[in-house]
């Protein structure tokens, strides 16, 4: 496969038989969440609005599920829909978006995506994102490691961090911030360097409340609720 660049500096390459994107933000403070699940009765997305625009994000990261039932193959222009949608029901337009999109269920099959959608600058893709230029991260949904969410969600709350390590291994990401979704377990954890800000769906058994976290080069705390 060839590598495929954007104006902003972002690639894809495979790496390992599998694909990858990989993004430079220059160093930029950036705010994650995870596991919107947009279109779910059971999404707080009156308080993950509220949140992202009393934080103003230039960048914004996604890692996973932004979609409640989306999991369809789409084109460039139905991909662009949805995102559309998304940006309307959050009610922000941040420079950058970034989403690692779920590959087993919830999210729309795009492969890769990397365009303007609203005059925002969109970098999604079914596959790891690599964050360099003064943030070193990877971003997956986690699907990757464990691909049935309730076990994800049994498997974190026995053992916190698991899909993160797991993670980590199997990508080979080093000292790399692992930020991750999918298992509906917040966690931040900088000993381990591993970040999932955890659901804004709330149902059934999983019922722990995620957070906006800003991923910045000398820091990564949580910043809403």
């Amino acid at each position: 496969m060839r590598h495929t660049r954007s104006s902003a500096g972002s690639r894809l390459a495979p790496e390992n038989g599998t694909l990858h994107m990989h993004v430079s933000l220059s160093g930029k403070e950036t705010l994650v969440v995870s596991d919107v699940h947009l279109g779910s009765p059971y999404t707080d997305i009156d308080g993950l609005r509220g949140c992202l625009r009393s934080l103003v994000p230039g960048i914004l990261i996604i890692a996973g599920d932004l979609f409640d039932d989306e999991h369809r193959y789409v084109d460039r222009e139905g991909f662009e829909l949805l995102v559309a949608r998304l940006l309307r029901a959050l009610g922000i337009r941040p420079r950058v978006l970034i989403a690692s999109l779920s590959s087993s269920s919830h999210d729309p099959l795009v492969g890769s995506y990397i365009g303007v959608v609203d005059g925002v600058e969109v970098k999604a893709c079914n596959c790891p994102i690599w964050i360099s230029g003064g943030i070193n991260a990877v971003v997956l949904h986690g699907d990757m490691v464990v691909r049935n969410g309730v076990l994800a969600y049994a498997l974190e709350l026995a053992v916190p961090g698991i899909i993160g390590r797991s993670a980590r291994k199997r990508l080979d990401a080093g000292r790399a911030w692992v930020v991750y979704g999918h298992s509906h377990v917040p966690l931040l954890d900088n000993r381990r360097m591993l970040l999932n800000p955890g659901p804004w769906k709330i149902y059934g058994v999983r019922r722990k409340r995620g957070f906006v976290a800003l991923l910045g080069p000398n820091t990564v705390r949580r910043v809403c609720p």
